[in-house]
């Protein structure tokens, strides 16, 4: 009986083994690779041209399009009615986004549909004056010609000015998964001097939709694979471009406001990568402070050239930036520290009044009943909640409620509703917080974002937060420091570069971390 029962655990023991093994296997069989990439010789890329403000001519049929149901190829430029795109499918190829290494780059034409005012690059005249689908343009260099002309262009593309932020077809290497999906799993850099290739990330459903148009904007100037959408691959995903460029230094784009920013920073550093990625931003976010004090404006112009936006990252400089560990130790029920948290920072980390409407906001903005969203709705959302404050006073006494250490040193605090903890000049969408008012106050010294130091000042009230705002009053500077802590000792509102939260009684520690790499637009903006 013993051996009969040794022998029947002996059994279910390998029989559960082989279990776990078989069903590992076939999750590795099946699983998700890093980076995917869309299969091009299916179908193209379509989206709706109605936000198009010039004709565009059918590729198929050649008619004119209506505004309402007229359709473009994102990626290569092919127009089609509704009733011709199963057609230009099968007839006209995409833009390809991986070809064979040993052959070289050919143009990729597409008959009609220019841009306005483009010159033919043999006889120096302008392309597409008559009206239906006439002249010709590469996908990939961008260049124009006559139809009398193209036979005199080489044959040969050269990629076009920009063409050291492009990754080429031939760089590309790609397998498919078990469910017949594409993924990259290696990148072949060409033998191109300075090549800084660029990868552009968005996401598609931010900005009231800009994110999906900008994404769509790039696809035509790059290879359609380095432009990634962040709703359906997470940052770890989309920097694994990055290891698989290996010593290749390249630079990301990320369109999105400052918490995607800061997502996009804190997964660089998670990942260790060398070369560390320069970033450049295109701002889609409602306080945009790091796009701000970066140079690439307050907001995103829809009606901007992306390839302006190109030019730009060619000139733009790096600059480091400091980032800050954050760790949140929480106080349990008797007293004691429970499990600890830890966050990074990049512009400011605030407790208090500015926070708490920051998280109404934030709580309004994620509410199912939120059907419309615009940066002046957004705008005039914040102003109620902060009017709000001015009458509640949720804030009320936190000096009494709040303890603040600057480099171990204990600082008295004035009757306050907030404490704000800055790291760069720009809070509150555009307030150089510190910088009001510092002549006379020669025991400060002046801002920056990488001289590993914090800014801290403090807030009287709601009604304080909007004088600042406005340019009528001044901080109230509490000091400078190379390491901050604070002790909350009643519940209240806390945010880290715009992402707020309810936090409970708790102990939290800044301290400096390393630097990551941006880069500071040279070029003036209008916006």
């Amino acid at each position: 009986m013993l051996e009969d029962g040794y022998s029947t655990n002996v059994l279910c023991a390998l029989f559960t083994i082989f279990f776990i093994l078989m069903l590992n296997f076939f999750r590795y069989l099946v699983q998700e690779p890093h980076i995917h990439i869309r299969d091009v010789t299916k179908e193209h890329n379509w989206k709706s041209i109605r936000r198009e403000t010039k004709a565009y001519y059918c590729s198929i049929c050649e008619s004119l399009l209506l505004n309402i149901n007229g359709l473009i190829c994102d990626s290569c430029g092919v127009c089609a009615d509704p009733t011709c795109v199963k057609i230009a499918d099968k007839q006209l190829k995409c833009k390809l986004i991986t070809v064979s290494a040993n052959e070289p780059m050919k143009h990729h034409w597409i008959k009609g549909n220019l841009a306005l005012n483009v010159i033919c690059e043999i006889c120096n005249e302008e392309c597409d004056v008559e009206p239906g689908l006439t002249d010709w343009w590469c996908c990939w260099c961008q260049k124009c010609v006559h139809d009398n002309c193209k036979s005199k262009l080489s044959k040969i593309c050269d990629f076009g000015k920009f063409k050291l932020m492009i990754i080429p077809p031939s760089s590309l290497n790609l397998r498919s998964t078990v469910r017949r999906r594409l993924y990259l799993c290696s990148v072949i850099p060409p033998n191109w001097p300075q090549w800084n290739p660029l990868i552009v990330v968005a996401n598609k459903r931010s900005g009231n939709n800009d994110g999906a148009e900008i994404l769509s904007l790039f696809r035509r100037l790059l290879n359609p694979a380095q432009v990634v959408d962040l709703s359906e691959r997470d940052p770890v995903a989309v920097l694994e471009w990055c290891r698989l460029l290996g010593k290749v230094t390249c630079t990301v784009l990320v369109a999105g406001g400052d918490g995607t920013i800061a997502w996009l920073l804190n997964a660089i550093h998670k990942l260790g990568l060398e070369p560390v990625p320069s970033v450049a931003v295109i701002p889609l976010g409602t306080g945009n402070d790091l796009s701000r004090v970066l140079g690439w404006g307050k907001e995103h112009d829809p009606d901007k050239d992306p390839a302006d936006i190109l030019h730009e990252i060619q000139k733009a400089q790096k600059v480091e930036l400091d980032r800050w560990t954050v760790i949140v130790k929480p106080y349990g029920g008797l007293g004691l520290r429970s499990s600890q948290q830890t966050f990074y920072m990049y512009n400011y980390l605030s407790v208090g009044v500015d926070a708490q409407v920051t998280l109404n906001f934030h709580r309004t903005r994620e509410s199912r009943f939120y059907f419309y969203s615009s940066r002046l709705f957004n705008k005039l959302l914040y102003l109620c909640f902060g009017m709000q404050q001015v009458v509640e006073r949720d804030c009320k006494d936190l000096d009494k409620n709040i303890e603040l250490y600057l480099d171990e040193e204990k600082v008295n605090l004035p009757s306050i509703e907030s404490i704000v903890i800055l790291n760069i000049p720009s809070w509150a969408a555009g307030v150089d917080l510190w910088n009001m008012g510092l002549e006379g106050h020669e025991e400060y010294g002046k801002q920056s974002i990488n001289d590993g130091k914090l800014e801290v000042v403090a807030l009287y009230s709601s009604f304080h937060m909007a004088q600042l705002q406005v340019g009528l009053s001044q901080p109230y500077r509490l000091g400078q420091a190379n390491s901050i802590k604070v002790k909350i000792i009643k519940p209240c509102a806390m945010q880290i570069d715009g992402e707020p939260w309810y936090q409970h009684p708790c102990e939290f520690n800044i301290r400096y971390c390393n630097k990551a790499v941006m880069l500071v637009n040279t070029v003036e903006r209008t916006i």
